[in-house]
């Protein structure tokens, strides 16, 4: 793993950034989950920690649910998927993890500027449409956890893995590009240059026709790339540092 070539970046000070990633924390082994442990990830701290700054969160502790605590289900119910506290269907929780997710919302932008969350898969928080459904059942159903089905609804041009997504080398390597991506668009400039930036990265994954602002620009690039693997992998190899 490598750092990039300051040639594939508008701004060749992103090659030498750490873009801002928030991670799920018992992913990087704090002891955070409901039963007082973790489910640290060596693949996180050992090829994506040195390139990124990574900021631990947990939602379920900043809502006050405390270590260790009652655990959670997703629970369908006439008002949607509920979080409800296993044992006591009667306790929700869901709306404080809403909160807690708008409260990340707000911040996000140039004086917090964030990339991504790697999100805990499974988790009645964060999982990324994989929390199972009234796991009582077994029906199989999936959905998204309070927390990051929040933030995927209002911030839906960020990208968010689930530490499923990371179980290999080059899976790392393509989160990391299109995170630095990402900065090199949004977060160098309070009024990005849109034409330069058009320019500059149609030269590199062909003409790229975008209507609006750096935002839409770079949903296009980001499902490109995560789109195409052939493309996404010659861009690495064309500009992975020596």
């Amino acid at each position: 793993m490598s750092l990039w070539r300051e040639q594939l970046f508008l701004h060749p000070q992103v090659a030498a950034s750490r873009p801002l990633v928030a991670s799920s924390a018992c992913l990087l082994g704090e002891a955070v989950r409901y039963d007082g442990g973790h489910k640290y990830q060596a693949n996180i701290e050992q090829l994506l920690a040195p390139w990124l700054q990574l900021q631990a969160i947990c939602p379920e502790v900043d809502i006050g649910l405390g270590i260790p605590r009652p655990t959670l289900d997703g629970i369908s119910t006439p008002a949607g998927v509920r979080i409800l506290v296993t044992d006591n269907h009667s306790v929700d929780v869901t709306e404080s993890l809403v909160e807690n997710a708008q409260s990340h919302v707000d911040q996000c932008g140039p004086f917090w500027p964030l990339c991504g969350y790697i999100f805990k898969a499974r988790s009645p928080s964060c999982g990324v449409g994989s929390l199972a459904i009234d796991p009582h059942l077994n029906l199989g159903e999936t959905a998204y956890g309070a927390f990051a089905g929040h933030i995927h609804q209002q911030l839906p041009w960020l990208l968010l893995y689930e530490e499923d997504d990371l179980q290999t080398e080059q899976a790392c390597e393509d989160l990391l590009l299109l995170t630095f991506i990402c900065r090199d668009m949004l977060w160098q400039q309070s009024e990005p240059d849109m034409a330069a930036l058009v320019a500059h990265y149609s030269k590199r994954l062909g003409p790229l026709a975008v209507e609006g602002d750096a935002m839409a620009l770079w949903m296009v690039v980001a499902e490109l790339l995560r789109r195409d693997n052939k493309k996404r992998r010659k861009l690495i190899a064309q500009f992975r540092a020596v």
